[in-house]
């Protein structure tokens, strides 16, 4: 699949030093084949959201577009900040 990050996504990601920066994206990268990757939750089923930790620092936040055959990365935080916000994407 193709994986497509949101801007405020990059702009995020510019903030964080280059290994830290690197290590999500090797993450990210694994989402081509988002039902393989690993530590990968459904949040909402219906809406095809799911997130991904990283490490046990980071999560990533996703859409599946089964259709168009693309992963949309919508947002990444800190673990802490996630499950503070996994409400509004049930």
């Amino acid at each position: 699949m193709e994986v497509q990050i949101e801007k405020g996504v990059i702009k995020a990601l510019e903030k964080y030093p280059v290994k830290i920066r690197e290590h999500i994206f090797s993450h990210i990268y694994k989402l081509k084949d988002p039902y393989n990757a690993s530590d990968v939750e459904c949040l909402h089923s219906k809406m095809q959201i799911y997130r991904m930790h990283i490490g046990r620092t980071y999560t990533v936040i996703f859409k599946i577009h089964k259709e168009s055959n693309m992963v949309q990365v919508l947002d990444l935080m800190t673990i802490e900040q996630a499950h503070k916000r996994y409400g509004r994407y049930y």
